[in-house]
């Protein structure tokens, strides 16, 4: 048994000079699908029953930049563009009508003779502007044929 001794100890001092292997114990994340744009962004809907102006989570309906979007989109007319999304208005509360959010407003003192309506799906994709004009004799939709035809002013989700 002596003779073994040497052998054993060898063996025992070897070992004691290996560092053990590394172990991996890293957990890898599993990427998940990026979210579409449609998912991540809140519903206009939340709009609804609230006037154009009104904070709603830190912006009103007219700051909304898919409402900008929209309305930058279909309207060539600087001067309409710039009228339909501007903070000096008289306006109506927001409705939902048909499955798209109407937010109609109007010069302030001269509703009836001039008044504009923004038609959006409560996702933000497609819709439509609706400018009136008595004075200047205008009364369309944009884009041509959104809407049915202008004759006393926009809806307004009133009718």
């Amino acid at each position: 048994m002596i003779r073994y001794l040497p052998l054993t100890l060898l063996a025992v001092l070897g070992a004691c000079d290996r560092t053990p292997e590394a172990r991996n114990d890293a957990v890898v994340a599993t990427p998940s699908p990026a979210p579409t744009p449609s998912a991540t962004a809140a519903s206009l809907d939340r709009y609804v029953d609230r006037y154009p102006l009104d904070d709603v989570a830190g912006k009103s309906f007219l700051a909304e930049p898919r409402v900008a979007a929209l309305v930058e989109g279909v309207v060539p007319d600087r001067e309409v563009r710039a009228r339909v999304l501007d903070r000096d208005v008289t306006a109506t509360p927001i409705v939902l009508r048909d499955g798209r959010i109407l937010s109609h407003g109007c010069e302030p003192h001269n509703c009836g003779a001039h008044n504009w309506t923004i038609a959006i799906r409560p996702d933000g994709a497609g819709g439509a502007v609706c400018y009136y004009d008595q004075d200047r004799n205008v009364g369309r939709w944009y884009p041509e044929g959104a809407g049915a035809p202008v004759v006393d002013g926009c809806p307004s989700g009133d009718e």
